[in-house]
């Protein structure tokens, strides 16, 4: 058993304002501790704060591992300069080049980083644009924050699986949250109302994002572009079974797509190091899948 093993886990943002994902990502990790006999702390700390937060904790001494997701590639650099050698460590949906140059350094405790495959994410989400636009027409892609890697990758996943009848239109929200949604949508609006562009699909790379959305268009003063864009189906990402299945079973969403919590991977991999000496893999990646699976892979 790992009773003395301790891990902390530190997750994006706030837990009062946190998005239906990384809230997942708290509830695997505690269940999954408990089955592992590990010793789970949870906090959150938005990217400003990230690091000192870390810093704080280790300090604060007996904690042999510690799983985080890094706001940005640059908040990632310098966890990594600061926490290099001082325990196992698991970053999750990150990666860059100095990810492999810091694994050098990190001697014999386990250092890893496991991400869900964002591209993949686009890939299937272009796949039911694609099947919702067999004839070709134009969709509205609501991406993440425009620093973000994850919501950059997923564009382009998304942007390589559209045959050529499809015009892809996008705009970047500030957050992953509903209100940057709407705020989002509201700016690609105000420039293209005039156009009367016809707009029959808006894929948004999050649930909440896709919400947010939907409340924008239920807000229009105009009428016309209020029905069709109602009329416009609505996809959305990450699936959480609380939140983005639940949309999607309702009718809220016409679809989604599952982005498993990458933190019990984490643990097993920690886990399996501790237990059985494994050597954990520098890099793997969680597996998704459409929801509702209708035969788009």
């Amino acid at each position: 058993m790992n009773e003395s093993k301790s891990v902390f886990v530190l997750l994006p943002g706030k837990r009062e304002e946190s998005d239906h994902y990384q809230l997942l990502q708290e509830e695997v990790a505690r269940a999954t501790g408990r089955r592992l006999g590990l010793t789970i702390e949870v906090e959150y700390a938005p990217a400003f704060d990230q690091l000192r937060v870390l810093k704080k904790r280790f300090l604060e001494g007996g904690l042999d591992a510690a799983i985080t997701e890094p706001s940005s590639v640059s908040t990632m650099d310098l966890l990594l300069r600061e926490l290099r050698g001082r325990a196992g460590l698991v970053l999750l949906n990150t990666w860059a080049p100095s990810v492999e140059e810091a694994a050098r350094g990190w001697g014999d405790l386990p250092f890893a980083t496991i991400s869900t495959h964002h591209e993949r994410l686009g890939r299937i989400q272009g796949k039911q644009v694609q099947s919702m636009l067999p004839e070709g027409g134009t969709a509205l892609c609501v991406t993440g924050p425009q620093r973000s890697s994850a919501a950059q990758e997923r564009l382009e996943g998304l942007r390589a699986s559209l045959g050529a009848g499809i015009e892809l239109l996008d705009t970047a929200a500030g957050e992953w949250t509903e209100t940057a949604g709407g705020t989002a949508f509201g700016d690609w609006y105000r420039v293209s109302k005039a156009r009367n562009q016809v707009v029959s699909v808006i894929a948004a790379q999050s649930d909440e994002l896709a919400i947010g959305v939907r409340s924008a268009i239920e807000r229009l003063a105009d009428p016309d572009h209020k029905k069709a864009l109602q009329r416009a189906k609505l996809l959305g990402m990450d699936a959480c079974p609380s939140y983005g299945q639940r949309l999607v079973d309702e009718g809220s969403l016409t679809a989604s797509i599952v982005n498993p919590a990458a933190t019990g991977p984490a643990l097993e991999l920690l886990d399996r190091f501790w237990k059985e000496g494994s050597p954990v893999p520098l890099r793997s990646f969680t597996e998704a899948r459409p929801y509702p699976d209708r035969g788009v892979v």
